[in-house]
C-alpha cells in the first residue's frame, strides 16, 4: 500500500513516535513521510531525520494530503497535541478539510494516552489496518475511536465574523497570523472581526502593541492562522550548522511572521528580524540553518518559545519601547534603496545603528 504519513508539530518528533511509526509502516509498505505545518521542521533537523521526513514545503496538514493525493492510497495524520482532547479537535479540523477525497486516519499521542481515530464508516477498515499493523509490530495497541464531525469554528453574526478558539488554556499567549494579540483568560476565547478588522475579543486580555501591528492588515478569520501557547513544548539537543561567513548572498527581512522563516530565507546569507518574539523564533530556527541575524527588538517579549538560541555572528539591537517597528520600517526602506550594494553584516549593521541612533538602548553581539 502507498501510505502518506503526515506529521504535525514538533512534539510527535521530539518524543520519538514519528521515527518509530514511520519505520513500522516502511518495513512492508511504500511510505512517504512529510511534515505538515511549520515548527516541526526544527524538530526534524534536531532529530537528524531530514533525509527521511520531507520538510521542503510549508503546507498545512490538509494541504499536504492534497499535495500527495495522486501518490498515496491512505493518509495517516500523526500528531501529539497538548492533550488528547486538543489533539482530537485538531484531527477533526483536518478531516473536515480533507473530506472523502482520500482515506484518512488519525493517530494521536501514540506513546502516551493515544488512540487511532477515523472519521467515516467507509474508512473504518483502513483504521483497522493501521491498528493491526501497529499491534503486529509489537510496540503499539491503540484503541479505535470513530471521530465526530468538526463543529464550525467560525460563525457570522450580522456584519461580524466570530471565530471560536478551541484547545486554549488560561495564561497562554494567543497569536493571530503570527502576531501576539494577548493572553488567554478563559477556555473558550473568541475573536471578532468586521470588514477585515479586529473589533473585539472575548476571553483574551489584549496586548495593545500587538493590535497595532495588525492595523494595516486585512484579517480573514476563515483562513487566519490562530495559535496558542508555546510553539514547541518539548526539546531535543539542537543540531547546529556552522554559520555561513562572507557570502555575497541576499539579505532577507522577517517582520512579525517568524513561522514562515524557512520560506523567507531561501538563499539568504543574513536575516534582519523585527520584533521580540519574531527574533526569538526566527533566530532559533536560523541557528539550525547557520544563518546569522540582526535582530531589532524593544524588550517586549511574550515567551512564545523557551530556551531559544541565537546563531553565532548575530547582533541583537534593543530599541526604546515601541520603536522596534518604527526602525524596522526604516530598515526595510533602506534595503529597498541599497539592497544590491549592501552585502556584509558589519556594513549593514553600521547603517542600521546610524539610522536608529536616537532609539538604540543596547547592542549585543553573539
Amino acid at each position: 500500500m502507498r501510505i502518506g504519513i503526515i506529521l504535525h508539530g514538533p512534539e510527535i518528533i521530539d518524543v520519538g513516535s514519528a521515527k518509530r511509526i514511520i519505520d513500522i509502516f516502511n518495513s512492508e509498505h511504500d511510505v512517504i513521510p512529510k511534515l505538515g505545518g511549520t515548527m516541526g521542521r526544527t524538530a526534524v533537523l534536531d532529530s537528524g531525520l531530514e533525509d527521511i521526513i520531507d520538510i521542503s514545503h510549508g503546507f498545512t496538514p490538509s494541504e499536504t494530503i492534497f499535495f500527495l493525493k495522486d501518490r498515496i492510497d491512505l493518509a495517516i495524520l500523526l500528531n501529539h497535541g497538548k492533550t488528547l482532547d486538543t489533539g482530537r479537535h485538531f484531527g477533526r479540523i483536518v478531516a473536515s478539510k480533507v473530506g472523502e477525497d482520500i482515506p484518512f486516519v488519525h493517530i494521536e499521542r501514540p506513546d502516551f494516552d493515544g488512540m487511532i481515530i477515523y472519521y467515516s464508516s467507509q474508512v473504518k477498515s483502513f483504521a483497522e489496518f493501521v491498528k493491526n499493523t501497529l499491534v503486529e509490530s509489537g510496540g503499539y495497541d491503540l484503541p479505535l475511536e470513530p471521530g465526530k464531525a468538526a463543529p464550525s469554528h467560525v460563525r457570522v453574526d450580522g456584519d461580524r465574523i466570530i471565530r471560536r478558539i478551541a484547545g486554549a488554556f488560561a495564561g497562554e499567549n494567543i497569536r493571530l497570523d503570527g502576531v501576539v494579540i494577548g493572553e488567554i483568560t478563559t477556555s473558550d476565547p473568541e475573536i471578532i472581526c468586521k470588514d477585515g478588522k479586529l473589533v473585539e475579543v472575548r476571553g483574551i486580555r489584549i496586548k495593545p502593541h500587538g493590535l497595532e501591528k495588525l492595523e494595516n492588515r486585512k484579517i480573514n478569520l476563515f483562513s487566519a492562522k490562530v495559535k496558542t501557547g508555546s510553539i514547541r513544548r518539548t526539546r531535543q539537543k539542537p543540531k547546529i550548522k556552522n554559520v555561513r561567513r562572507n557570502q555575497q548572498s541576499k539579505i532577507a527581512i522577517i517582520d512579525h511572521c517568524a513561522e514562515s522563516t524557512f520560506e523567507l530565507v531561501r538563499d539568504a546569507g543574513l536575516v534582519i528580524t523585527v520584533g521580540d518574539d519574531t527574533t526569538t523564533i526566527a533566530a532559533d530556527i536560523l541557528t539550525r540553518l547557520g544563518i546569522p541575524v540582526i535582530g531589532i527588538i524593544d524588550g517586549d517579549i511574550d515567551g512564545v518559545l523557551e530556551n531559544s538560541m541565537v546563531p553565532e555572528g548575530s547582533v541583537i539591537v534593543r530599541m526604546k519601547a515601541g520603536f522596534d517597528d518604527v526602525v524596522g520600517r526604516e530598515v526595510f526602506e533602506l534595503l529597498g534603496k541599497h539592497e544590491k550594494s549592501i552585502h556584509k553584516r558589519d556594513e549593514l549593521l553600521a547603517r542600521i545603528l546610524a539610522l536608529a541612533e536616537k532609539y538604540v538602548v543596547d547592542v549585543v553581539y553573539y
